[in-house]
């Protein structure tokens, strides 16, 4: 699905992700069956930080930022941002200046299957971050694609509106529907 961006979808219940929130990456993964883990190559740019929220979801094109700009207008208090692209990228798509837009929107934090640049700046603002790649190589802004469609990133889909976790050990999804059931079995 291209140069789409859907608005309000629907999303976990606070409550569930609250109650996630309580849990780390592996407890929840394995609560589930051992299912939703993103690929390891997701490493977190801080260490000691952990995150739950719900997923806003972009599809790009590789080197090119343009629908992340997009995504920003969609992001909201508790939500993460989840990037990947069309086709694998380690260019730096995400820094410091979206961070500073999207900490000020209460999201909380980033995971993205391509690179981030503005590390230092994204510890010290207390921006939480997992990315495939560290790379200063800007991109540019010239091609549409997606904002708030299902995405797939290493085989795991991830919907807008489902619940994302991370922390030191990695990145796990859980399914909107199934929050409630993953943090009772946690």
């Amino acid at each position: 699905m291209s140069g789409v961006i859907v608005t309000d979808p629907p999303k976990a219940a606070a409550e569930d992700v609250e109650a996630l929130a309580g849990f780390g990456v592996a407890t929840v993964h394995e609560a589930m069956g051992r299912t939703g883990l993103l690929p390891a190559r997701l490493r977190p740019v801080q260490q000691g930080v952990r995150i739950a929220g719900t997923a806003v979801t972009v599809l790009s094109w590789p080197g090119d930022n343009l629908m992340i700009h997009a995504a920003v207008e969609q992001c909201g208090e508790g939500d993460v941002l989840v990037v990947t692209t069309t086709s694998p990228s380690t260019d730096g798509m995400f820094g410091e200046l979206f961070a500073t837009a999207l900490k000020r929107r209460g999201v909380r934090g980033l995971v993205i299957d391509a690179g981030v640049r503005d590390t230092a700046e994204l510890r010290e603002m207390g921006f939480a971050a997992w990315s495939a790649a560290v790379c200063a190589q800007g991109t540019v802004k010239a091609t549409g694609g997606s904002v708030n469609v299902p995405v797939a990133i290493g085989g795991q889909l991830v919907r807008p509106g489902d619940v994302i976790l991370a922390d030191d050990d990695g990145v796990v999804v859980v399914p909107r529907e199934r929050a409630r059931q993953a943090a009772e079995a946690s």
